[in-house]
């Protein structure tokens, strides 16, 4: 195979197993802050994306804040429990 696309496909990887990961952390911090009391899956937090498009018409999560945060970059409301489905369907799907 080409090395080119050899180093393409590498790198291609490598996006899809951090984005993974991104997303198992965010599963894992958020499971912990309703575990300790601090959210419930009805409350709201504010969800920040990444920019551009992952796949077609999807900008993935990259973080989140507690609604009486006020993050400096653009976001949106989300309750907790849509936001847990989102990234659990999306980390299922990119395994």
């Amino acid at each position: 195979m080409n090395t080119a696309i050899t180093s393409e496909l590498e790198k291609i990887e490598v996006m899809k197993v951090s984005f993974i990961s991104e997303y198992e952390d965010l599963i894992r911090d958020i499971n912990e802050d309703i575990a300790a009391g601090v959210i419930t899956a009805e409350d709201c937090i504010k969800v920040v994306r990444k920019r551009k498009n992952q796949a077609k018409d999807y900008r993935p999560i990259t973080d989140y804040y507690y609604a009486n945060s006020q993050p400096t970059v653009k976001y949106e409301e989300m309750r907790v429990g849509e936001v847990l489905q989102e990234l659990v369907l999306r980390n299922m799907m990119r395994e």
